[in-house]
This record gives C-alpha cells, structure tokens and sequence, in this order.
C-alpha cells in the first residue's frame, strides 16, 4: 500500500526528503514528511482505502502528541474501530490507518495482539520520546534498519536507507556462499553493510537513545504450543472454510479496482471460488511461457487450467504470454528487490503485475499455501529419505552415477535427468543435510571451486546452513514435515517469495493480498495432522483437495503443482545463452575477481553444450552481477521525484 522512512535520534531533514522520495515508486499518489524531537518520517502513498485526505501519512493524532507512518493494511480494522470507539476513541476518516493510530494509543507495544494483517509501520510518542517499530507476523511486508553513531535509520526498502548512508553500499562478501546456497540471504543479514532486515513477527520500541526489539510472533514456539490438537476430519474440512473464507471476504476491502493472479492451479482456484462466493468474482490475470520454452524446464502450461477456472466462475481472464525481454527487465526487477533475489520469477512478477496494473491496485495471490500445506515436491523427497534408511549409501550412489551415465552418453535428457539425480544425490544423507540440500543450489564444494581465493576462507556446512540448523534444532519436538515447514515459514517464505512478491508488484504501485497467510489460518494448520498435509508421500494439499472438492473442478484439484515458474533452464541454454556469458566474462566482472573465472568458464560450457544442467547455477550468477553493477558499482542515487516538493509537517504546528 505503501513505503514508509525515517530516523530517531539526530535528525537530518534533507536525508528524510531523499528517503522519502527514494519510495516513490510504493506510492505515487501522495507524500510527506513530519519532523520533532528526536525523530523524522516520511511516508508515500498508494491509496487503497479511504481515498480522501482524512487518511494522509504521516498521521497525527489530534493533539499532535502520536505519529504514524504505515505500510500494508489492517484486515480487522473495522472491528477494531467499533471497539475502540467504545473505549472512546473518536475517528475523522473511514480507513484502517486512523485505526492503528488510535489502537497503537490505546495499547501501545501490545497493538500486535489485537492485529490480523500485512503490515510495517512506526509509531512515535512525541511525549515520551520513544519509537515503536512492528512487522507483521509471517514477513508480507518488508522493513529494514541501520543504526549510525547518533541515529536509527528505517525504511520499506534498503534502497532508501543506502541513498543517504553511502558506507553501507559496500558489499558483505563473507554472505556470499549464503546467497548461493539458497539464492537470498537468510536472517538478518543483508548484502548492504550496516543495513539488517527487520524479523516477520518482531517489534522494537526505541527508548532512552537504545534500540529493544522481541519476537511477538514465533511460528516454531506457536507450532509447538498447538501441535496435536485432534477433531474429525470433516470439522477441520468445515473449520478450514471458515477460516480462508473469513480472510478472503476481509481481504475483499479496497476503494480502488480488486483483481486476482490465477494460475489455474488448485491455491489460486479456491480464491477463485471464495471470492465468487461473496459475489465478487474478479478480473483475473494468468501468465503462460512459449512452448519452445517451458520444453528445457519439463513443467506443463498452466494456461488451460486458468481458463478452466475462469469460465467455472464466470470470470473474464486476461492472458500473457511472458515472452519478457530479460536483458531489459532484469536490471530493473534486481534494482527493485533491493538484495539479489535469484529467483527468475522476479523478472516474470515485474512483467505480469506492470500489465495488470492497468487497470488493478489491488491483487490476490494464492501464495503462502504451499508452506503451510506441503505444496513443494521436496517434502515428499526429503521423507522417502526417512522411509529408505536400510537401502547401503553405496547403491544409492550407484543409482545416481548411472543416472550420470545415462545424460553423459545422450540415453536420458538433462531435462528429465535433473530431478532424479537431485533425489539420489541427497537421498542417503541424515534429515537435515537431506532436507537442506534439496532446498539450496551451490555445495559446499562448489562454493569452494567457484569462489575466488580469500573468498573461499571459512566457507564450510556451518557457516552457510547455520541459520538453518538453528531453527531446524528448534523444531526437534514435531513430526519431520512439520519440521521442514515450520523451517520454511522462518526462511523461504519471508525472505524469498514474500520479498519477491512485494517488491516487484511495489515497483508498479501494486499491492499483493495473500489470504493463506491470514495468521489465524496458519494457526490452523500447525494443528493438523501430517497426512492432511500430504500423502502416501506423493498426494499434497490433502485437506484443501478434501474441503474442496464439488467446489471447484476435479481435474483441477488432481493436476500437479506447477505454479509460474519462468523456463530459466531454456532461457540458460538457449535464448540468454550469449547474453549470460558476455555478462558473467565481460572486463567489469572479471576484475571483481569474485570467482575463479575457470568455473564460470565451465559451467557456461557444459551448460551450453548439454554436459550438465547448470541453469540456476549460471542465473544466479547473472542476478548478483547485476546486483553488483545497480548497487556496489552504483553512484546516482537520486530519487526519481523531487525531495523538496515534499510537504513537511512539523510536531509545533500541530494542535
């Protein structure tokens, strides 16, 4: 909905303006800044509810004693506002940011208990002098931090915080072997120097020149705490449907155009089918790739489904054809995300969500359920590990050197290869390893071979899975799936697909909803049994196919998850194959002396000539080169409006 910015402690207004308008992009329809003691905000403005000026940012209360600057929305602020209107609140405006001001009065720290939504925001005490800092509870929506010798510098992007603290532009290569690993950063910890992410579920209260901050939302502790709860099938069949049809219909709420992402597959069809059920069947936009395409990566076209899905709620479909121009897009998709995100659907998200901005502010996702549902084809494979144990490692390994055999002499295809060699590379390992190596890309080894001498120092399993490994320790009291999906509700959902998700709908003024994510629903699915999550270690989603099933079309609810993955692996060895080696050898790169130019050498060639399957190896390659060139090598760092066309409001003209 929108980018929020500021400092505590000495305040630098010019610095202020410059964060401010670095967000932009979030908020294109209003902006401001307000500055007093000890502290400066500034906000930008996507309007969504309440369009008028009553819910201009940076709020005020009506003495002019609180402030608030807020990102996302409140899915319950109506009945907040009746509840605290009996406490004697009064409002002046219809939207849910008057409510959270008047809630962060009434309770304070303790807000987060009384909120269901996606949201960042900071809330000032000019009184007291102390700063409140909250991100939602599963990670939608992004804040960062700094903390300089005399100030705490926050914002919705790092972008922003970079713009005016240039030593932090400098990279923090000891993360790399991190960052190809999993593609994203886990944790805290950001590429930028000095500048960390704020954790999902966390507030800190800024008080007396420290910064406190607490988990008040901890999906393992939460996961621990409802695990084992038991009631028959059918009520939790009938509890589900409440609970998602409660987040669909709060979700519904936008003054501006509502939309939907449909990809036909079984998540975003049950949105479908929530939102025909409130009589307000969307506009939906699906996406589909070339042929030529989608054949290198072996998934099939989500295109017929979509329009399956479209036509059994009567809903118009608008269709894309992602033939994106990559060399074009990706600067802008890497520059956007603020960290390097090697996911290639940071190029297709900024495609398809510009597209649909044309008409839409506001749009549904279905993502989220496969973190809470075990969507993803690597829980299955991470516990047939578990239910093998007695087959000798060494077969295993003379299963996956015969796969090997058969793509090296051309009797299987990479393409079809791929997979089952992943599977029996990993098989044989303890959970664990098991588990994290089917859910990163570079080893250990590799890591070691590719990266450039002084880099390769202290690269080892501890130190670039030891986020993981913690949070994996934590979870020793549940079931081994609930243990990989708590794991991924703490990494890969936050940090990747969220980040992802919001930055690249953000970059075109378009806000994402994602009703899975509804906290209460989460709850929910800690409670469940592992076989209404998935199978006979092949049949995910169990309990969303059972709720749904009459509701929406069966060959919908029997298809395999495919959801809108680009064909990185055709583009690598096709389409991007020029373009990916004249970046990854180009002069610039090579004297950043990252990696030793041999490997990149030899993954390009073996990519190239069909040897081995290197796609997302050399794509992340490509993503953090980039990176490097927006970022590190970047000296422009003017926001694309004007700082001083800011209105600004100070706290002594207020009352």
């Amino acid at each position: 909905m929108c980018g929020i910015a500021g400092m505590i402690g000495t305040v630098d207004e010019r610095a202020l303006r410059t964060m401010t308008q670095m967000l932009y992009h979030r908020g294109p329809d209003d902006g401001a800044v307000w500055t007093g003691p000890d502290a400066g905000i500034g906000h930008r403005r996507l309007k969504i509810i309440d369009l008028t000026d009553d819910a201009r940012q940076p709020m005020l209360s009506d003495d002019g004693r609180w402030v608030l600057a807020f990102n996302g929305e409140i899915f319950n602020y109506r009945e907040l506002r009746e509840e605290l209107r009996a406490k004697g609140h009064a409002f002046r405006s219809a939207g849910d940011s008057e409510v959270l001001l008047h809630a962060c009065m009434e309770w304070g720290a303790h807000v987060t208990a009384h909120l269901v939504g996606q949201f960042a925001f900071a809330f000032y005490d000019t009184r007291d002098r102390t700063l409140l800092l909250v991100r939602d509870h599963l990670g939608i929506k992004p804040l960062y931090y700094a903390q300089t010798a005399d100030a705490i510098y926050f914002a919705s992007e790092a972008k922003a915080i970079a713009a005016v603290l240039p030593r932090t532009r400098t990279p923090r290569y000891d993360l790399l072997p991190r960052y190809l690993a999993f593609l994203w950063i886990p944790g805290e910890d950001t590429l930028f120097t000095g500048i960390r992410k704020m954790l999902p579920g966390t507030r800190a209260v800024w008080s007396g020149g420290a910064l406190r901050s607490e988990r008040y939302w901890d999906p393992i502790e939460r996961w621990k705490e409802l695990a084992g709860e038991r009631s028959t099938p059918g009520a939790r069949d009938d509890e589900l449907r409440q609970l998602l049809g409660d987040a669909v219909r709060s979700q519904l709420v936008s003054d501006v155009p509502l939309g939907l992402l449909l990809s036909g597959g079984v998540d975003s069809t049950i949105l479908l089918a929530e939102m025909a059920a409130q009589h307000r069947t969307p506009q939906a936009y699906t996406a589909t790739y070339p042929a030529v395409s989608r054949a290198r990566d072996v998934f099939s076209d989500d295109l017929p489904f979509a329009r399956m899905a479209a036509e059994a709620f009567g809903a118009s479909l608008e269709e894309e054809t992602l033939e994106a121009d990559v060399p074009a897009l990706l600067p802008e998709a890497v520059w956007h995300c603020d960290e390097p995100l090697a996911d290639p659907t940071i190029v297709t998200n900024l495609a398809l969500t510009r597209s649909a901005r044309r008409s839409m502010t506001v749009l549904l996702t279905g993502m989220g359920a496969d973190e809470i549902f075990a969507g993803y084809p690597r829980y299955p494979a991470v516990l047939f590990g578990e239910t093998i144990r007695g087959v000798p490692a060494p077969l295993v390994r003379a299963a996956a050197g015969m796969v090997q055999a058969a793509v090296r002499f051309g009797l299987l295809p990479i393409e079809r290869g791929r997979r089952p060699l992943q599977l029996l590379t990993h098989l044989h390992k303890p959970f664990q390893e098991r588990f994290l190596g089917y859910s990163s890309y570079f080893s250990v080894d590799d890591m070691r071979a590719l990266l450039a001498d002084g880099l390769q120092d202290g690269v080892s399993a501890s130190s670039v899975f030891g986020f993981h490994q913690q949070l994996l320790d934590r979870t020793t009291p549940l079931t081994p799936l609930s243990r990989m999906l708590a794991a991924d509700l703490c990494t890969f959902l936050p940090y990747l697909n969220l980040e992802n998700m919001d930055k690249t709908s953000m970059a075109n003024a378009v806000e994402m909803r994602v009703p899975f994510l509804d906290h209460r629903l989460v709850e929910f699915t800690m409670r469940l049994p592992d076989d209404d999550k998935l199978r006979r270690d092949t049949e995910r989603k169990v309990i969303l196919r059972r709720a749904w099933s009459g509701r929406i079309p069966q060959s919908i609810l029997r298809r395999p998850k495919t959801g809108y993955s680009p064909p990185v692996r055709g583009w690598m060895r096709d389409t991007l194959r020029e373009y990916t080696r004249d970046i990854l050898l180009s002069r610039k790169a090579r004297e950043r002396g990252l990696f030793e130019e041999k490997e990149v050498v030899r993954l390009l060639d073996e990519n190239a000539n069909g040897r081995a399957e290197h796609g997302m190896h050399l794509w992340t390659l490509l993503v953090l080169e980039h990176w490097m060139q927006q970022y590190a090598d970047h000296r422009d760092w003017l926001p694309m409006a004007d700082p001083a066309a800011l209105p600004i409001l100070r706290s002594e003209e207020v009352g």
